[in-house]
């Protein structure tokens, strides 16, 4: 049987990160969400990503203004 994996890029695993961090940064702001499910659920998330996805993602957050 073949099977085929869809295999994603750092860039791309980070960049899904970064929208959701951003969704549920705005979704804490209008208040429809509770601070210890968004960090449980970021936390989760974050577990998912590879190496190189967590350093990108991390210079992407460093650098909101």
């Amino acid at each position: 049987m073949d099977v085929m994996a869809n295999v994603k890029s750092d860039e791309q695993l980070a960049e899904e990160y970064f929208d959701l961090y951003m969704a549920i940064r705005q979704t804490l702001r209008e208040g429809k969400m509770e601070l210890s499910d968004a960090e449980a659920y970021l936390a989760y998330k974050e577990k998912l990503l590879t190496e190189g996805a967590k350093k990108i993602t991390q210079k992407m957050i460093y650098e909101i203004k």
